[in-house]
């Protein structure tokens, strides 16, 4: 059985990238006295990404580093991550990732990392279009990520892009029961 998760030795002079994107935890309703970029989990949303977390990590185990919207609610799913690799991977922010920016943003953000195993944590619609990008597959697709959920993507040296998994939110926590 192959290895999807972007962590096996690649042939010599082979440099694949692999991408897991990842939407937020459940974070509080939008009102009137808090900002949408004040938004934070919820303690629901704090407990499953406690769990997720640890699923991310057994899934995709040798991930390099994590980037996260600098939106509040992002940054908190990112630390909760961050935990789940024990704290050894370090959390950076980009507004390449914030609600409305666009796929040419987000390609130019990536074009920009030397890391070849990454974590993007995000928002929706923003993910599933930059995966839809990435795997040149069209826009307005009917797919949505459930908060929680993540896409794996293999980014090829000679170009484009391959969605080689799409983890839910349980399917995430069912990973770590028996811990």
């Amino acid at each position: 059985m192959a290895n999807t998760t972007g962590n096996e030795e690649e042939e010599e002079g082979q440099r694949d990238r692999f991408i897991v994107l990842l939407r937020h935890g459940i974070a509080e309703e939008k009102t009137e006295e808090k900002t949408d970029e004040e938004r934070s989990l919820t303690s629901e949303g704090h407990a499953r990404m406690k769990q997720i977390a640890k699923g991310i990590e057994r899934a995709f185990p040798k991930a390099q580093v994590i980037y996260s919207s600098p939106l509040l609610r992002a940054v908190q799913t990112a630390l909760w991550v961050s935990k789940g690799y024990r704290s050894r991977i370090k959390v950076n922010t980009s507004d390449a990732l914030i609600p409305g920016a666009t796929p040419e943003e987000f390609s130019e953000f990536l074009s920009t990392l030397k890391e070849r195993r990454i974590i993007i944590v995000g928002h929706e619609p923003n993910l599933t279009d930059n995966v839809m990008e990435l795997i040149g597959a069209g826009a307005g697709q009917p797919v949505e990520l459930k908060k929680g959920g993540c896409y794996g993507v293999r980014l090829r040296t000679e170009g484009g892009g391959m969605l080689e998994w799409l983890l839910s939110p349980r399917i995430l926590r069912k990973l770590t029961e028996g811990d």
